[in-house]
């Protein structure tokens, strides 16, 4: 049997072994064993400025139901949410927070940040639901009480004190086509606008509470207006522009934004290959403004697993996992899956779930807790240099350094100097040590200080080269 066979069946023996129970109490355990918490080393590398990436998308409801335990176990650390001004204050004046305080405060005990994505303006305040509102102040009396009540300094808070860690304002607003986008499109050709908005925002919730973040909507930045598309392709920097007039001058945006947030779905692979490019495109209009060290974020990013897409459920995982290394490796700090559950067919199989049965995991959530379980802590330091492999090196809290890497084009071998690897897969399974000279690992099959690995094109390896126990 050849050492690839070998592997698979060693693969295939501990995942029955393990049972793979996927109950969401099992999911969870799993979670709480990975990130057991050893006081000295928390102490000896703790990072304050560090903030895990690894979000989820949770447009609706924020709780069990909507999935929230598992995605805690998945390791996500940021909740990607709305708040929906008509739904708070359908009559000027009248207000209902309850929900949106229920979301907030799940979150938070649940250990996660919350990003918020503000929108859906109530008719008494503007023509359109995600568009100009007809009197700034009535904008920024709603942003200030709702800074007040998330702020988190127990004064005036929503019960238990939740905080919202960062604002953002309307979905895609560099959509230009009101008519065939009717829920958008009321921004794309009004920058100055939009940024006029934004100032008067950042000002409004900053008087509040000044350390929160500020952030545009999540930007579509694709299918542009001259591709027969409905997105405006200069309106980022349109809008960075008037904000640098607006704040005094070149540079001066950053008084008004705390972040630039676009989405990403591989649609134009052709411009932007990987998750990577499109980032790097993003932030050189930045800094053509003059704030390119201001953080990127992805409130929205996702892949499908339907086969009538031309993806499967074992594609979406692999994807899924890459789109995670690159960003990280591409400086996003954060990234938010789109989303727990499938929204419908085709291109809207984003979940993680199989229908909306969370104990039915797809192999794509086991792929998002590798994920986060690995990389939760790491620092991009260079890509890997070995041929016909796709590979990041990452620098771990503790010091050391964790490669993860798959094949491009055909399977391939790669060398590592070391006496042991630690090795887990794509969907989590931990191989430790493996061996050199072990000959269901290291295909040279010699005990010679190099262990050579099979890498694959439908796999993906989180590789720590280590000393033998």
């Amino acid at each position: 049997m050849s050492a690839r066979r070998w592997g698979i069946a060693f693969l295939v023996l501990i995942g029955v072994l393990a049972g793979r129970d996927a109950s969401p109490l099992l999911l969870t355990a799993r979670a709480q064993e990975a990130s057991r918490l050893y006081l000295p080393a928390v102490f000896r590398n703790h990072d304050p400025s560090y903030i895990p990436p690894f979000g989820i998308t949770m447009y609706g409801n924020v709780d069990e139901a909507a999935g929230l335990p598992q995605m805690q176990a998945a390791g996500s650390r940021w909740v990607v949410t709305v708040l929906g001004w008509a739904a708070v204050e359908p009559q000027r004046g009248v207000r209902d927070w309850s929900a949106f305080d229920a979301k907030v405060r799940n979150a938070q005990e649940a250990g996660m940040r919350v990003f918020v994505l503000f929108h859906d303006n109530p008719l008494w305040a503007a023509p359109y639901p995600d568009g100009p509102v007809t009197n700034t102040q009535d904008l920024t009396d709603f942003l200030t009480a709702a800074a007040e009540r998330y702020d988190g300094d127990g004064v005036d808070d929503a019960p238990g004190s939740p905080r919202v860690s960062a604002w953002s304002f309307y979905a895609e607003p560099d959509a230009g086509d009101p008519v065939r986008y009717p829920w958008k499109g009321h921004w794309g050709k009004q920058p100055e606008k939009y940024a006029e908005m934004l100032r008067a925002a950042a000002e409004a919730i900053r008087a509040r509470d000044p350390g929160v973040w500020v952030v545009n909507g999540g930007l579509a930045y694709d299918w542009f207006e001259e591709e027969g598309g409905p997105f405006v392709r200069t309106f980022l920097t349109d809008t960075l522009r008037t904000l640098n007039t607006l704040g005094g001058g070149y540079g001066q945006a950053r008084r008004f934004l705390n972040a630039v947030a676009f989405h990403y779905y591989p649609i134009s692979t052709q411009r932007w290959p990987t998750i990577r490019e499109k980032a790097t495109e993003i932030r050189a209009i930045m800094v053509n403004h003059g704030v390119g060290d201001l953080p990127v974020v992805v409130p929205e990013m996702g892949y499908w697993s339907d086969p009538e897409a031309g993806s499967s459920e074992a594609q979406q995982a692999r994807e899924l996992a890459r789109m995670f290394v690159r960003g990280l490796a591409a400086d996003l700090r954060l990234m938010a899956w789109f989303e727990v559950f499938d929204a419908g067919q085709g291109t809207e199989t984003h979940g993680l779930f199989r229908g909306r049965d969370l104990n039915n995991p797809k192999p794509a959530y086991f792929a998002y807790q590798a994920a986060a379980r690995e990389l939760t802590g790491a620092r991009y330091e260079d890509r890997f240099q070995a041929s016909g492999v796709e590979g990041y090196v990452f620098r771990m809290p503790d010091g050391m350094k964790k490669i993860v890497l798959w094949a491009v084009g055909m399977n391939t071998t790669v060398d590592f100097p070391a006496s042991c690897l630690r090795l887990v897969d794509l969907e989590g399974r931990v191989f430790d040590p493996v061996r050199d000279g072990d000959p269901s690992w290291d295909q040279d099959g010699q005990p010679n200080g190099v262990i050579r690995l099979g890498i694959y094109t439908d796999q993906v390896f989180y590789v720590n080269p280590k000393p033998c126990p």
